[in-house]
This record gives structure tokens, C-alpha cells and sequence, in this order.
């Protein structure tokens, strides 16, 4: 716990116990809210959405096993990363590394907003799971900024190496999905934007 402290009071303008975990609970708490949106949907969970726009029926394993699971657990590390420095077993972290963390937040915060959801609304893509609960990633990455600044100054090469990775993770979503178009059976007929979700997304 002490080293915990000693970094977010190295990195942020906070350095108590209470700071730390209302902090990191709301980044936790934020995360699971958004994947929990998108898992539920509107109508369909999210992988189905992501796939209906490059015409790909992404089995209902594969897709939460990967956009639920899988991502939360990321995002989580990540948040642990930068917020604490520290992760279980691997235990403290080197302030690169952590900058780094909190680079890779933001840019998965902005990233996963604009990308995923702003963009693909603003193009006729809709239902779109998660829209709502990305005003609370933009809400973190504007209290991160003005709290964290010290951290970020402090490793500002790391920061932006960082940031630029978690953005691009989000970038990537949709080409990696359209690759999966060589598989045969899992082809489908791409979403016309504007129009309904295709009703093989809904099955």
C-alpha cells in the first residue's frame, strides 16, 4: 500500500488512501459500465454490431470471451497499472512503465469514443451499444489530464507512446474483424450504413 501511495503521489496531485481507491474503484467501475452496455445492447451485444458493419457473423463465444472478458481484464490491468503501479505478482511498477500505463488509458479511453462509437453513430450505424457511457470516459480522461499531468511531464516520451498504442488497439477493430472474413462460413453481407441492423446480426 505504501508504494502505492508514494506513486500516486509521485504521478498526480492526490497521495492518500481514500484518493486511491475512489480513483481507481471509478476507473474500474467505468470500464465495467461501458463493457456491460455493450455486452447487453440495445438489441444485440456489440460484436455482433462490429461485425454487421464489415460483414462478419462473429460467434457469441468468441465475441464475449473477447469484447467482455477478455477486455475488461485488460482494461483493469491497465487502470491498476497506471493509477497504483502495481500489478498482482509482477508487484511495483518503474515509472516509465506506469507513464506509459496511463498513456495507454487514455488513448484506449479516446480511442474506444471516438472510434467505436461517435464515428460509427455519426455514420448511420445504429443501435450502438456502450454509446451512452462514453461521456464517462470522457469525463476520466478530462480528470486524468488535469490530475496527472505531473505523471505525464514526468516520462512524457512514454506517455505518448502509450497513448498512441491504446488509440491504435481501437483503430484496429474493425480491419482485424474484416479479416475474418476468409473464413467462409462466418461471411455475411455488410451493414448498409443508415439502414437497420441486418436481421442475421439479431439471430
Amino acid at each position: 500500500m505504501t508504494s502505492m501511495l508514494d506513486h500516486l503521489n509521485q504521478v498526480s496531485l492526490f497521495g492518500s488512501a481514500a484518493a486511491l481507491f475512489l480513483i481507481l474503484g471509478c476507473n474500474f467501475a467505468f470500464t465495467l459500465i461501458h463493457i456491460l452496455q455493450e455486452w447487453k445492447g440495445e438489441d444485440t451485444p456489440v460484436w455482433r454490431v462490429f461485425g454487421a458493419v464489415v460483414g462478419v457473423s462473429i460467434p457469441d463465444w468468441l465475441g464475449f470471451a473477447s469484447f467482455t472478458v477478455l477486455l475488461t481484464i485488460i482494461l483493469w490491468g491497465v487502470g491498476l497499472a497506471a493509477i497504483a503501479g502495481w500489478l498482482p505478482i509482477v508487484g511495483s511498477l518503474a515509472l516509465p512503465t506506469t507513464v506509459g500505463a496511463l498513456g495507454v488509458l487514455l488513448g484506449a479511453r479516446v480511442g474506444d469514443s471516438v472510434v467505436s462509437h461517435w464515428v460509427l453513430y455519426g455514420l448511420g450505424y445504429r443501435p450502438n451499444p456502450g454509446l451512452s457511457s462514453t461521456a464517462l470516459y470522457a469525463l476520466e480522461v478530462v480528470f486524468l489530464l488535469s490530475t496527472f499531468w505531473k505523471g505525464l511531464s514526468l516520462a512524457p516520451r512514454a506517455a505518448w507512446v502509450g497513448f498512441a498504442v491504446g488509440a491504435l488497439f481501437f483503430c484496429l477493430v474493425l480491419p482485424t474483424l474484416r479479416c475474418l472474413r476468409v473464413i467462409r462460413a462466418w461471411r455475411r453481407e455488410p451493414w448498409k450504413r443508415g439502414e437497420p441492423l441486418p436481421a442475421w446480426a439479431k439471430e
